[in-house]
């Protein structure tokens, strides 16, 4: 006997089955939670709407005055780990369920989230007891709970288009994997976290903002107050960073300095927030890849990451992965990045001397059509090369120089950004001898950099010692502009600038500078 007293309500589907089981199965109460912290480039950000993706009805929470969010949904007694003498079958839209005693169940059907569905009474006889499922049931999950004289069974279900199924706790909760949280705020661009584990505490997500803002002409800047990243123990130093922004996590790669000197490739486990930089693991690149002053981009027509680095294969090489969270994924095999070297024409602002040390400090960036290379002689010069976008990963041809200074005032360390929401890109360039940067701009990557206010002295930099406040290093030197995202058009947000550099205090011998990773933000 049983007797319903409810219908399957909702319109389901796989994914809202995927997102409703991305949460936690702890406790003897089922439910999900994911917590952590919102913040835009200034600090904690209220008002933010956080809520699971694809379930329906949706269910979210609002950031505090802190920033911080805590989602979660309790239910009945869903305890997938308890052990138990029920076992259930389903045939045919029958239910038949195995009892250990013969007498009286309560039987529940229940959602994701724990909202009640179905219920009806059943009675056990000779240890089998039987029920018709709802006929309205619709394709997506549920939960079948089983009480019996104190003992309570629980057992995931899934309805597909031949009707109901037991499903195994173990897919249960494999399922949870892969859930997406989505964060919304006005004047702000959505951004989603993608779970990795059933439950999950500390998330941190940066948003930026969806309006445009025009870079000033001249600029202040607050560092963090001390270094971000020190090297690890029986390192000298960790410099020439380059990093993305990664499903809300930043993804860090290096030159290190070992005990003996010199420099060498190197990485760090990612993290999502500037305050957990330092605890991140910092280890050598596997296979030994060159990694001198490297950069780092996902080329998103070829679903691939493109290593560059320098001082290989010729001036400069390039390698491949999928995945940038390992490193051991890029190819131990590099390729040439470019075909020529015109850097030994001498710089009239320099007496007409060559370059010493050749093409250096690489930065690949595309737009729709063309992919471009820009790179310094540490001779007052910049070049450019350029190639098809369907050409990329590949060599660069046809190098030309388009800006020249004195070496003193154009030197090193070039980077170049897309402005978010413009069609408008920042160059920035490393001067010397207490390092420094200029800026320019341009409209087109291929078109005419110009000069951006007067920031070429180092009295009035795009950033250094001279406009930072706080500051704890004479240098502000091989800077990275913190990116919205990976690709390879390298957007930047100029409404939320922030830029990690390496600092030092100290000189001596270059082989051994005593390099560390700082962080700046913007004032407006």
């Amino acid at each position: 006997m049983h007797t319903p007293i409810g219908n399957f309500q909702g319109k389901w589907s796989l994914a809202s089955a995927v997102a409703i089981l991305a949460c936690s199965f702890a406790g003897p109460s089922f439910g999900w939670s994911a917590s952590g912290t919102v913040k835009n480039a200034s600090g904690n950000l209220s008002g933010v709407t956080v809520y699971v993706k694809n379930l329906t009805p949706t269910v979210s929470v609002v950031t505090g005055t802190d920033g911080t969010f805590n989602l979660s949904v309790s239910g009945v007694d869903l305890d997938l780990d308890r052990k138990s003498a029920f076992a259930a079958r389903i045939a045919q839209n029958e239910l038949f369920l195995d009892c250990p005693l013969d007498g009286a169940l309560e039987l529940t059907l229940v959602d994701g989230a724990g909202r009640t569905l179905w219920t009806a009474s059943a009675q056990a006889t000779q240890g089998v007891a039987r029920a018709t499922l709802p006929s309205q049931l619709r394709t997506g999950a549920a939960f079948l709970q089983v009480k019996q004289a104190g003992e309570t069974f629980v057992q995931p279900v899934t309805v597909g288009p031949n009707g109901a199924r037991i499903a195994s706790h173990l897919s249960a909760r494999a399922s949870a994997v892969g859930s997406v949280l989505v964060f919304k705020k006005t004047d702000y661009d959505s951004t989603t976290y993608t779970m990795t584990m059933d439950s999950q505490t500390g998330i941190s997500v940066v948003m930026t903002s969806s309006g445009t803002c025009d870079l000033p002409t001249t600029f202040r800047w607050k560092d963090y107050g001390k270094p971000i990243v020190e090297p690890k123990n029986g390192w000298l130093a960790v410099k020439d960073f380059t990093m993305v922004r990664y499903n809300n996590q930043y993804i860090v790669y290096m030159t290190y300095t070992p005990s003996g000197g010199g420099f060498e490739a190197a990485y760090m486990t990612p993290f999502s927030d500037f305050s957990q930089a330092n605890a991140a693991t910092q280890a050598v690149m596997p296979n030994r890849l060159p990694g001198v002053a490297p950069e780092l981009i996902y080329f998103t027509p070829k679903k691939q990451w493109v290593f560059t680095t320098q001082w290989c294969g010729g001036a400069f090489c390039y390698t491949t992965g999928t995945d940038a969270t390992k490193p051991t994924s890029f190819s131990a095999t590099t390729q040439s990045l470019l075909s020529e070297n015109i850097t030994n024409a001498g710089n009239p602002l320099e007496g007409n001397k060559g370059s010493d040390t050749g093409p250096i400090d690489q930065v690949v960036i595309c737009d729709d059509d063309k992919c471009y290379l820009f790179y310094n002689d540490d001779n007052g010069r910049v070049y450019r090369a350029s190639m098809p976008k369907a050409n990329f990963p590949g060599k660069f041809s046809g190098s030309q120089m388009i800006l020249q200074d004195t070496k003193t005032r154009l030197f090193e360390a070039v980077e170049v950004y897309k402005l978010k929401g413009q069609k408008k890109y920042l160059m920035i360039v490393e001067c010397a001898w207490t390092r420094y940067f200029r800026a320019y701009t341009a409209t087109d990557l291929g078109g005419t950099w110009t000069p951006l206010g007067n920031t070429r002295e180092e009295a009035t930099p795009f950033a250094g010692a001279k406009n930072v406040t706080g500051g704890w290093s004479t240098d502000i030197s091989h800077g990275e502009i913190v990116r919205t995202g990976h690709d390879e058009y390298r957007e930047i947000d100029p409404c939320n600038l922030q830029m990690i550099y390496q600092g030092k205090n100290g000189g001596g011998d270059y082989n051994k500078l005593p390099y560390r990773m700082g962080l700046l933000t913007h004032q407006k």
